[in-house]
């Protein structure tokens, strides 16, 4: 055997050990399915379909466009819903229906932070990638590097809210209310830590509901027996969320009100009415944003759908969009020899979690995705008020993300 033969052969040995070693080599790859299939467990019936339907539509409407794009790197992308029926057990049946009937390789986890809390340790321990919408900062604090948060955060949010009463509306009297899930509990929290923290203001009452609340007149009464001048709400579902400003019109309690995200939604005004005049929201979305994108999308989804958009179809919409261009740098899906071939499973996961950790300054209607140091992807927020049951914009606000 001559020295150049051994050498050659030692080279060859050391490159087939090399390609072996690389997630993604050519002899690891299948053929891909002829979609990529994205799971999203999401109210599909009882009393908060109404919610799942508008996010619905804003992933449907993204398809169209990533689609219409090549999908992902020539394979379409597709949703597959599972109905959560509103409950953390209906949440769990329906995440794991999807993870091992359907065999996603990635979900959405929802937009409810009570039921992305039950969900977690299903994320965790099986690595699934989850993108989701529940701005409770708890979520944060369970450091699952597998869960991706697409709407702003509730500390965010909070300090946002305080420093709009305060230093807009000028209030040192105010009262919290708040329903009494992981959602409004920890926004609560937050929102009291800030306005002590930054501007030594105690919260002169907190009043809490259960989610379904029909009756809300004692936490009122609670509220304007306080003195309070102004009221900041964080409510989980839009119908409590009527009701509330319904009962609150009745019973002549004004002081300046508020609300966390759900006050914003389009349908809570066709539920509250008149009522809705006036208050204030911390919204994800509005339609009064004169951005580029947000205006190009809200005519978009008017001519589809005949309603406007609100912040349940936005942040599905946008965080769908965001979510196709990481799979595609992720090499999830790649080409060869004019075939499409896909990741084994594990080493799709990681690589779209790698993709998803690297997103900087992608710009949706919802505002830019920066992923942070606590996998949080939006850190902005519009502040409106509602005039004639339309949104007015105060401002926009936005923070630096802590970066790693």
């Amino acid at each position: 055997m001559t020295r150049r033969f051994v050498a050659s052969s030692l080279a060859v040995a050391l490159l087939c050990m090399a390609i072996a070693a690389v997630p993604g080599a050519a002899q690891e790859l299948a053929p891909a399915p002829k979609t990529f299939d994205v799971g999203f467990p999401v109210e599909m019936s009882g009393d908060a379909a109404i919610t799942g339907d508008l996010q619905r539509k804003g992933t449907e409407m993204a398809l169209e466009k990533i689609n219409a794009e090549g999908g992902i790197n020539g394979v379409p992308m597709r949703f597959i819903y599972e109905d959560t029926k509103g409950t953390n057990p209906g949440a769990i049946s329906a995440f794991n229906k999807l993870l091992f009937s359907h065999n996603v390789i990635m979900s959405f986890a929802t937009v409810r932070s009570t039921m992305v809390h039950a969900l977690a340790p299903i994320i965790k321990e099986n690595e699934v990638p989850a993108i989701f919408g529940g701005s409770a900062w708890s979520l944060s604090e369970l450091e699952v590097p597998w869960m991706f948060r697409v709407r702003t955060d509730d500390r965010t949010v909070a300090q946002i809210m305080a420093k709009f009463m305060v230093e807009d509306l000028g209030h040192k009297k105010i009262a919290g209310l708040h329903d009494s899930d992981a959602f409004g509990t920890g926004g609560f929290v937050e929102t009291a830590k800030a306005l002590k923290e930054m501007y030594g203001i105690d919260v002169l009452t907190e009043q809490k509901y259960s989610t379904g609340t029909k009756d809300y007149t004692a936490q009122l009464l609670a509220i304007k027996n306080s003195g309070a001048t102004c009221v900041f709400a964080w409510g989980t579902r839009l119908e409590d969320d009527a009701i509330i400003l319904r009962q609150k019109a009745q019973l002549g309690l004004e002081v300046d009100f508020v609300g966390s995200a759900s006050y914003s939604s389009t349908p809570i005004r066709d539920i509250a009415g008149d009522s809705v005049n006036g208050i204030y929201s911390a919204a994800g979305f509005t339609v009064a944003n004169d951005d580029p994108l947000v205006q190009e999308y809200v005519k978009e989804f008017q001519a589809k759908y005949g309603e406007l958009p609100d912040e349940n179809s936005a942040w599905t919409y946008s965080s769908t969009l965001m979510l196709a261009d990481a799979l595609r740098k992720a090499n999830v899906i790649q080409v060869v020899d004019g075939k499409p071939m896909m990741l084994p499973i594990k080493e799709a996961r990681e690589a779209i979690r790698q993709a998803l950790k690297g997103v900087r300054d992608f710009k949706t209607p919802m505002g830019s995705y920066t992923c942070d140091k606590w996998n949080n992807m939006l850190h902005e927020m519009p502040i409106i008020q509602i005039v004639d049951r339309k949104d007015k914009l105060i401002k926009v606000v936005s923070v630096e993300p802590e970066l790693e």
